[in-house]
């Protein structure tokens, strides 16, 4: 992985070198400038896209990844909620749905800078759960089974690109350890039970 920032709304994937601090800066800004939620596709469509040409543009060439690949990838998620008349959320993060989307492509590039982007962040989110060592190794188990699921049309492909995509990442992991502890697969380490930390608070804490 090269030294380049990889500029985007929203969630803001950059370098895993670069300051959070300046990330959610970045992402407030955006989140100002998307549209407000609707029930309409096209208006939903024309938001999206507009965002996509004015954002997206470097990292969308970096991964390969085309305007209608991302509508394609945004309408699965889209057309369940319309027919049930529900409203859209606005897609704050489009530079992540890009990078989801070319996850989804599997372009190779993408999933190998996700995985150095939001790998601390969901190893600390293991650890409040774990020994060191098994956090490290259960991370390492739990990408290789968002990378299947991918390919086989879950995973990645349920990012709907409305929050940040590490934020994403980190609840999804918690919930697939706390699934492993139902069925007794893992067991938790014992100061943390009885006292189980929110999910988007923990989230929020390590994106």
């Amino acid at each position: 992985m090269n030294n380049d920032r990889h500029e985007q709304s929203g969630g803001l994937l950059v370098d895993a070198r670069s300051a959070t601090a300046s990330s959610n800066s970045r992402a407030s800004q955006q989140t100002t400038r998307n549209p407000s939620f609707t029930r309409e596709w096209s208006v939903f469509r024309t938001h999206l896209l507009s965002a996509f040409f004015r954002d997206v543009g470097s990292l969308a060439s970096r991964y390969r990844v085309s305007a209608d690949d991302v509508l394609e990838h945004t309408q699965a998620h889209c057309a369940p909620q319309l027919e049930r008349g529900n409203v859209l959320k606005p897609v704050a993060c489009v530079g992540d749905l890009a990078v989801a989307t070319a996850c989804c492509l599997n372009r190779s590039n993408a999933w190998n800078e996700l995985w150095i982007f939001a790998e601390p962040s969901m190893t600390r989110a293991a650890f409040s759960r774990l020994p060191e060592t098994l956090s490290l190794t259960w991370t390492r188990r739990y990408w290789t089974q968002l990378s299947r699921e991918t390919r086989n049309g879950g995973g990645l492909h349920r990012y709907d690109g409305s929050r940040p995509i590490r934020l994403w990442l980190v609840e999804e992991l918690l919930t697939a350890l706390e699934a492993e502890r139902n069925a007794g697969r893992i067991e938790i380490r014992r100061e943390h039970l009885g006292r189980p930390i929110p999910l988007r608070l923990v989230g929020q804490r390590l994106a």
